[in-house]
């Protein structure tokens, strides 16, 4: 039963995606908008919750050479030819395609709201044609997850906020799973169907092209290559945690940067889906585990990532890819250690005593030295804990079980720290946007 349910989950939270999902997320939101609508647009106007503006302002947009900007998100998805739009909506960019979407930005016909009473990942798009005809379109809860299409103003298809739709069905399922006892699922972790198995293993030689990308100096950081240079120095170690954390970082900088090539993703986010399978893959390596073993690390990872999302939301005001993924990457890690689930728990107290709390400042290449912290975190954490580190669980927030130290994590994320997030906006948008190549 938790074993079927896992599997459930993961199906739905393992997927492809081009591009940060954030941008991604409104030009989603647009092209199903615009197809409501007509060809020619006269207008957009965006509302969005605090979370998707500062995840999608400052980061690298697929295919445009490293241009940014929700405007062009929002244009870009206005034009795309996907007959089933997802989170791939942007691949195959040509000239033509961008330079329309530049064209639109350049006429200023794009409005930016700020829905201030909505939290986590929230946007409701409107899209006028010069016939005044128009398409709305609300996506809220998870990337895809659209509850509302109306046409003219008369609706066309509308859900509650968790879905009646394929695409919400994700958020039921995270909540399903984070019903479940962990234990169950570590336990019966052999028996992962070959189906999950080779998705996941699919998603790690997918993410290490993105990897390789950043390597060959396609972020903008160039930190991969900035961390092996200090290995080579002799300033930092040669040891599995620097060398995960060097390809780690390589890969988010390229990421978010713009980089041209998909990624396979863990619960709504890439960068996510980079902090599970590049470290687990470097571990894996380090201990000549074999892909069975590597698979079940994964699913544990992912699951855990999953979990999390349920209780703290999709987007927040905590770093998903540090706390969340950080985490998930702690208990697979401790499983490819050889870690039971009581080690696990005791890995996930670590994690949870050291980095809970760390904030989400938006989606740039900053993250990769988030990841950094992510990487360093988790394998010390699991280490650690299969070495007899216990943290007592009177400590700070910390709970008696696993499951229950996941749920305090959701609930520091909201209610805890919605007011932190209006803060961190306001100082985000308090500065000079160079978004200069983008309009």
């Amino acid at each position: 039963m938790s074993l079927a349910q896992l599997e459930k989950t993961l199906k739905l939270d393992i997927k492809a995606a081009l591009g940060c999902t954030e941008p991604i997320t409104i030009a989603l939101a647009t092209c199903k908008a615009r197809r409501m609508a007509g060809e020619n647009i006269k207008k957009i106007s965006l509302r969005l919750s605090t979370n998707l503006l500062k995840n999608a302002m400052e980061v690298g947009i697929p295919g445009t050479s490293g241009q940014r900007g929700i405007p062009l998100a929002a244009a870009l998805g206005c034009y795309s030819l996907k007959e089933t739009p997802g989170l791939t909506l942007l691949e195959n960019m040509n000239e033509e395609w961008l330079g329309r979407a530049r064209d639109l930005v350049a006429r200023d016909l794009i409005t930016i709201d700020l829905a201030g009473e909505k939290h986590g990942l929230f946007i409701d798009a409107l899209v006028e044609d010069d016939q005044n005809n128009t398409g709305r379109c609300i996506i809220a809860g998870s990337h895809e997850n659209c509850i509302l299409l109306e046409k003219n103003g008369e609706t066309v298809f509308s859900s509650t906020s968790c879905g009646e739709n394929q695409s919400g069905e994700v958020l039921r399922e995270r909540e399903a799973l984070a019903r479940l006892s962990f234990k169950e699922i570590w336990n019966n972790i052999t028996d992962l169907s070959p189906e999950l198995r080779e998705r996941m293993l699919n998603g790690i030689a997918m993410n290490l092209k993105v990897a390789k990308a950043g390597l060959d100096k396609d972020g903008f950081l160039n930190i991969g290559n900035i961390y092996n240079q200090l290995i080579i120095d002799g300033w930092l170690g040669n040891d599995v945690i620097n060398k995960a954390k060097a390809l780690t970082s390589a890969a988010v900088d390229a990421r978010m940067s713009g980089c041209d090539l998909p990624v396979m993703t863990s619960a709504g986010s890439g960068n996510q889906g980079l902090t599970i399978s590049l470290p687990l893959h470097v571990l894996a390596e380090h201990l000549k585990a074999d892909d069975r073993k590597l698979s079940e690390a994964l699913a544990i990872s992912h699951g855990i990532t999953s979990i999390l999302k349920h209780h703290s939301g999709t987007l927040s005001a905590m770093c998903g890819c540090v706390v969340c993924s950080g985490t998930g990457l702690t208990a697979g890690a401790t499983y490819l250690l050889g870690g039971d689930i009581e080690t696990a728990t005791a890995a996930v107290n670590n994690m949870v005593g050291s980095i809970t709390g760390i904030i989400c400042d938006g989606a740039k290449v900053g993250c990769s030295i988030k990841l950094v912290c992510a990487v360093d975190s988790a394998f010390q954490s699991a280490m650690m804990a299969v070495r007899g580190l216990r943290l007592p669980t009177t400590n700070g927030v910390l709970g008696e079980n696993l499951e229950s130290s996941l749920a305090n994590i959701g609930l520091i994320a909201a209610p805890g720290m919605i007011e932190t997030d209006d803060q961190i906006l306001s100082i985000m948008l308090g500065k000079p946007l160079k978004q200069e190549n983008a309009s």
